[in-house]
């Protein structure tokens, strides 16, 4: 069993900037991370709006925290937390048979991709069916597909694709889009981009691979065929807060709710990124929202644990 001052979980940008904050206040602390660095970093394909850095692709980013990682000497932990309890003040995270004892926690675990909801998710799934067009795009370079959602990942997502594609369409079940307005311009000035609206999909075909969609107007309840080769399903994320819904207080939808320093309902747990309920999800507010959740803990243990 180690005890430490604080574990940080998740390696988001929100993740990373907390560890940064953390590192440089002195505190004894774990970066703790499932899967790999980078968070939704690794699906960014352009970042045009982050003050101060000219426009750029989100695994150059990457390439700089990592760099800010190692020059610190932060090095991440690749282990999955799985389950945190809160025992006389102390946090025990549990990680298969290891166990760590935290007097504080920075939870910054993100959010995942929300599915369509149908029966052959799954089943597609690699084979015609997407999450992330960065990702996966290259493989369908000049053949026709389709995005789903009319937010701003929808739109991102469809503008990039028509740089690779033959033809895209953007599914929306409204009448108009969500999306940022500089990006609705750009949407209705790509020529190859067709808008398909009032329109759900309902079904998903194909043999080995997928092949067509199934719409239905959300008006009418009128259905359509429409040819496809690839789907890419941006609607939306679930937050990954699943292991703290007894420990902090949370939405409707599981995202963590905070103040504006990232104090969540319990005094030496903070939250930030996705994971918490914000008005604004970009690169910027998260990297900032874990410097404040880092200098919160910080503030924390030195009042109860850290001489002055």
């Amino acid at each position: 069993m180690e005890k430490i001052d604080l574990a940080v979980i998740g390696s988001g940008i929100a993740g990373i900037s907390a560890g940064i904050y953390a590192k440089r206040a002195g505190l004894s602390f774990k970066l703790f991370e499932k899967n790999v660095l980078g968070g939704q970093l690794l699906f960014v394909s352009d970042i045009e709006n982050y003050i101060g850095l000219p426009p750029s692709k989100g695994i150059d980013l990457l390439r700089n925290l990592e760099k800010n990682l190692k020059d610190l000497k932060i090095a991440p932990f690749y282990k999955e937390i799985k389950n945190v309890q809160i025992k006389d003040k102390e946090i025990y995270l549990r990680s298969g048979d290891n166990l760590y004892v935290s007097n504080s926690l920075i939870i910054a675990t993100g959010a995942a991709f929300k599915k369509i909801g149908l029966e052959d998710d799954d089943r597609f799934l690699g084979k015609g069916l997407s999450y992330c067009a960065v990702c996966d795009g290259f493989f369908f370079k000049g053949k026709t597909v389709a995005v789903l959602g009319g937010g701003n990942s929808a739109c991102e997502e469809a503008i990039y694709l028509s740089q690779i594609c033959k033809k895209v369409y953007l599914i929306h079940r409204r009448a108009s889009l969500r999306a940022m307005d500089y990006l609705q311009k750009e949407i209705f000035k790509k020529s190859n981009i067709e808008l398909i609206w009032n329109n759900r999909i309902k079904t998903i075909r194909g043999k080995d691979y997928l092949e067509e969609l199934i719409l239905e107007n959300t008006e009418n309840n009128e259905e359509k065929e429409l040819p496809v080769k690839g789907l890419f399903v941006a609607i939306g994320t679930k937050p990954n807060t699943e292991i703290f819904k007894n420990i902090v207080d949370m939405d409707e939808k599981g995202f963590i709710l905070t103040d504006e320093e990232m104090h969540t309902s319990v005094n030496s747990v903070y939250a930030c990124g996705d994971c918490r309920r914000r008005a604004l999800r970009q690169l910027i507010t998260a990297a900032a929202e874990g410097a404040a959740a880092a200098i919160s803990a910080y503030k924390y243990l030195r009042g109860h644990y850290i001489s002055s």
